[in-house]
C-alpha cells in the first residue's frame, strides 16, 4: 500500500511539474499618457512659475495639478480616458496671471519588459502666463454703459 501511495504521490509531482513548464506566461500591455509641459511668466522674460493651478483637459476628463519650482508639471491618464492624438487642453492660473494652450505635440514610445509591453505616450504643452483683464475690462464695460445712458437720456 506504500508503495501505490509513493507511486501516486511521484506521478501527481511530474504532472504538477510539466504543467507549470509548459504553461505560456500571460502577455499583458500597459498603455499610459503623459502631458507635461512647463509654465512660464510672459511678463517677466518667460520665467519659470512655481505653483500655478494647472488644469489638463483630454477627451472631457480634467485633472488638475500644480507647477513645480522649475514650472513644470505632469498628469497621468489612462489610456482609455487619454491616448495619442486626442484632443488636449491646458490652462493654467497664478495670481493675476492666466493662460492657456491647445497646440500640443504628441510622441510616443514602446519597450516591451518580457512579456510586458509598455506603451507611454507623452503630450508636451507649454503655457505662458499674461496678465488678467478682467477688473479693466468690467470697468470699461461699466463706463460704456453709463456714458451710452446719458447719450440716450440727453435726447
Amino acid at each position: 500500500m506504500k508503495k501505490l501511495l509513493s507511486v501516486l504521490m511521484l506521478t501527481a509531482m511530474v504532472l504538477a511539474f510539466a504543467g507549470m513548464a509548459s504553461a505560456t506566461p500571460i502577455c499583458a500591455t500597459l498603455e499610459t499618457t503623459f502631458v507635461s509641459g512647463l509654465i512660464t511668466d510672459a511678463t517677466n522674460g518667460n520665467a519659470p512659475v512655481n505653483g500655478a493651478t494647472v488644469q489638463v483637459t483630454c477627451n472631457g476628463n480634467v485633472k488638475t495639478t500644480t507647477s513645480a519650482a522649475d514650472g513644470s508639471y505632469l498628469v497621468q491618464y489612462l489610456s482609455s480616458e487619454c491616448d495619442d492624438g486626442d484632443d488636449v487642453t491646458v490652462s493654467a492660473t497664478y495670481d493675476s496671471l492666466s493662460g492657456n494652450s491647445d497646440t500640443v505635440v504628441w510622441s510616443s514610445e514602446t519597450n516591451q519588459i518580457g512579456c510586458l509591453e509598455l506603451i507611454v505616450n507623452v503630450a508636451c504643452a507649454d503655457v505662458p502666463l499674461v496678465p488678467e483683464f478682467r477688473g479693466l475690462v468690467a470697468g470699461l464695460t461699466i463706463l460704456g454703459a453709463l456714458g451710452t445712458f446719458f447719450v440716450v437720456r440727453r435726447k
